[in-house]
């Protein structure tokens, strides 16, 4: 019976929860607590005034394994993965699957499935291994409760695969340390960035586990936790892309002849990254409270440390190794290291960070030039009088994520004269996009309903003005206008009155020799071609191709090399 009257009664409530009349269950001035183990009763204080104080559960793994906790890692897990084959073969038996999984994990009979490899060949040579789908959900499961356990011990200045954290954070809060030991540029100080040597292929899975069982009190959480440390995805793995690639990889890099199954974790997991976090917040530890550093941040295995003495980051440079080796069995990387006056700008993370501005690394702007160049290639064309813009819009989609990437990326430092210039180099994304106040818009992008065909045809017309628009029909280019100059240029006969509303028109066969006659007469064309797709009553048309006068002639003409049906159909 507790303070206010209330019987708790112990068949009705989860088994291994325990209540108390204040946050501390051990607390001798609580009211009572009850063991739902065995209903044991303490009720040493019963008749003071304070009130009952639910605590968790004792028992973690039935909120982990619970059925509405898979569901929502789930759902987690599928974002930004719904439409990939292995997320729509999981979710034709959606239900099916997660009561299977629920009960694998359950009786302890879970196991990873087989992996999948690929090698990422930018910005170097890796190998790469996803997990199948059902297994991200219980990556999600196991990262969403661990977290709950580290976070609070994680320091503040780790920015890697946290949540509110990130790159762009930890280059301005690096920039902030550049101020406050420099007093806002008033004194020199020194920094020390420094890198761990094959970090993923070199951390120990016993060092690892043992870190997790420190912390973590239920078995079958550490049952979970030991399956998926220990997993070796090398053993039954599809592999996707060419196998050549696998053999140019160093041993040293690769799960396959580095690490013997003890030490190594997969590039691509979630539980990797998170792991990751964990075995090097041993270094940030050993850091911040034993070597001082006040001015400390570190992203996944790259760290730097500012003093205004040298002498200081020479005698932490020592301490750090001596730890790793010790500790953590890793090795500092001797190639990447920097040790320098902040006044040159610290090379962290995409970025030259000063204290009072911002760079972005020429290699980025070399791979940004190298990108825009490829899609150039392929969507303009340029020869002799005319210049061909093809609107291809798979291609369309994967420049707008190229362009968005690095824009995003150029706008946290101090780029705007590198933005325009961009912008000025490869004018040819005008065609394809707006660029307003920051923002990249499509247009490229078109109505597809439509009441009939002559609202589409008007459609086109309104959206490129100050251009022919020939509008296929069937086999026939159709004008539903009887204003527009191209009609006297090509001295086309207006057709007999029609419900359609067709004012004039010519075989598609005649389309090359009335575009090159268009455009030389100073009228740049574009193409809309019927596709087999109906929206509605009314076939989709989109444009394909719009072609104008070059800006130089020489030559023969563009379209004298290229068959005209091939832009057209």
């Amino acid at each position: 019976m507790g303070p206010l009257g209330l019987k708790v009664d112990r068949y009705n409530v989860q088994s291994d929860n325990y209540w108390s009349s204040t946050t501390y269950a051990s607390n001798t001035n609580n009211a009572w607590n009850v063991n739902m183990n065995n209903g044991n009763v303490n009720n040493d204080n019963k008749d003071n005034n304070n009130y009952v104080w639910p605590v968790r559960s004792d028992n973690d793994s039935l909120r982990l394994f619970s059925f509405e906790n898979i569901y929502k890692q789930y759902l987690e897990c599928r974002k930004n993965k719904r439409n990939t084959v292995n997320a729509l073969k999981f979710e034709i038996n959606c239900e099916e699957n997660l009561i299977d999984l629920k009960r694998e994990l359950d009786t302890g009979s879970y196991y990873p499935s087989r992996s999948v490899c690929f090698m990422a060949t930018k910005p170097k040579l890796r190998e790469i291994f996803a997990a199948d789908f059902r297994d991200r959900i219980v990556h999600h499961g196991l990262v969403d409760y661990l977290e709950s356990i580290w976070e609070p011990k994680f320091i503040f200045d780790s920015y890697a695969c946290r949540k509110k954290k990130g790159i762009h954070l930890g280059v301005k809060r690096l920039q902030g340390f550049l101020r406050k030991v420099t007093r806002n540029g008033s004194r020199g100080a020194f920094y020390l960035q420094l890198d761990i040597e094959n970090y993923f292929m070199s951390i120990d899975k016993d060092i690892l586990y043992g870190i997790i069982a420190d912390k973590v009190r239920d078995e079958s959480v550490l049952w979970l936790a030991k399956i998926l440390i220990y997993h070796d995805c090398t053993k039954d793995y599809i592999l996707k892309g060419d196998r050549g690639y696998l053999n140019k990889i160093a041993p040293r890099k690769s799960l396959f002849f580095y690490t013997k199954g003890r030490k190594g974790l997969p590039i691509g997991n979630l539980t990797s990254q998170f792991f990751a976090n964990v075995y090097l917040n041993e270094l940030d530890q050993f850091v911040k409270h034993r070597l001082k550093c006040r001015y400390y941040l570190r992203y996944c295995d790259d760290f730097v440390m500012l003093s205004e003495e040298r002498d200081n980051l020479i005698e932490w440079k020592d301490e750090i190794e001596r730890f790793l080796a010790g500790r953590l069995r890793l090795r500092l990387n001797g190639k990447r290291q920097s040790f320098q006056t902040v006044s040159n700008g610290i090379n962290f993370l995409g970025y030259i960070i000063r204290p009072d501005y911002l760079l972005v690394r020429r290699r980025v702007v070399n791979n940004m030039k190298t990108r825009l160049e490829q899609f150039k290639k392929k969507l303009i064309s340029e020869n002799g009088h005319f210049r061909i813009v093809r609107y291809d819009y798979d291609l369309l989609e994967r420049l707008r994520s190229v362009i968005s990437s690095y824009f995003g990326h150029l706008k946290w430092a101090d780029t705007y004269n590198l933005r325009h210039a961009i912008l000025e180099r490869y004018n040819f994304l005008k065609e394809f996009f707006s660029f307003d106040n920051g923002r990249i818009k499509p247009k490229y992008r078109f109505c597809e309903i439509f009441p009939c065909v002559r609202s589409q045809y008007f459609y086109y017309a309104n959206r490129f003005k100050g251009i022919a628009v020939f509008f296929q029909v069937g086999r026939f280019f159709e004008f539903y206008s009887g204003t527009s100059p191209v009609l006297d240029i090509l001295d086309l006969k207006p057709v007999k009155p029609n419900r359609r509303g067709v004012k004039y028109g010519f075989p598609l066969r005649l389309g090359e020799n009335y575009a090159e006659i268009a455009v030389e007469q100073g009228i740049p064309v574009v193409i809309v071609r019927e596709t087999d797709r109906y929206v509605g009553r009314i076939k989709q048309r989109l444009p394909v191709v719009k072609i104008m006068a070059a800006a130089t002639t020489y030559g023969r003409s563009a379209l004298d090399n290229r068959n005209f049906d091939d832009l057209v159909l």
